[in-house]
């Protein structure tokens, strides 16, 4: 990440960054450090010390560069389907488009599905119903973020301009984004559902279904 973009970065469970850091400090120890946050729902906002690094190198002012790899692009392709997912929770459960996920009796699953074909694009607009924000989380093929509605707005602006593929993306509380899905891996069932364990556990979790080009 070049070093004028920001000092920090909304990471929420499951997200993942590579970050390039400019030693061009005084010789000393460096803190790297999880920032207080409230993702609502009463969560607790507190500062944890990540990682404590020691730097006693000589000052290094050579440029980040600009562009780390230049084959990541943002692409703009013929969409086939637009879905659309409500996450919302209540009475101790997580649910997708109002239904919970469930193991039933007799082996099969109720759950959220959105059916897809391989070798498509789609755009999936993701809905958060709730006070607290989701990191929501696709198996498989990752996405591009198309916009993000609400929450923190540095996320948001970085987000919908980097050509970043992304298989965790942060919809905040009463919020909302559109994500650029393409359907290029796996003829099978996978999964979607929020990154937060407790959210998953309780029903927050859909049904992807690949199907092959026929």
């Amino acid at each position: 990440m070049p070093d004028d973009i920001a000092p920090s970065l909304l990471l929420s469970p499951g997200e993942r960054a590579d970050i390039i850091i400019k030693a061009n400090q005084s010789t000393k120890n460096y803190r790297l450090l999880s920032l207080p946050y409230s993702r609502g729902g009463g969560s607790m906002a507190q500062q944890i010390t990540l990682m404590t690094v020691s730097y006693k190198g000589s000052r290094i002012n050579d440029a980040i560069p600009s562009i780390i790899n230049p084959s990541a692009v943002r692409i703009n392709p013929a969409i086939t389907k637009t879905e659309q997912l409500s996450l919302s929770m209540g009475q101790g459960k997580g649910y997708i488009n109002g239904i919970s996920f469930e193991m039933l009796s007799d082996g099969t699953m109720k759950a959220a599905e959105i059916h897809s074909m391989l070798g498509t694009y789609e755009i999936w607009e993701i809905i958060n119903q709730s006070g607290m924000d989701h990191p929501f989380h696709q198996h498989v093929n990752p996405c591009q973020v198309l916009s993000v509605s609400g929450g923190d707005s540095g996320y948001a602006s970085f987000y919908t301009i980097a050509p970043a593929w992304k298989d965790v993306v942060v919809i905040p509380k009463w919020g909302r984004a559109k994500i650029l899905v393409p359907v290029m891996d796996y003829d099978g069932m996978a999964m979607f559902h929020c990154h937060i364990v407790e959210h998953e556990d309780i029903g927050m979790m859909g049904l992807w279904h690949i199907m092959g080009m026929m």
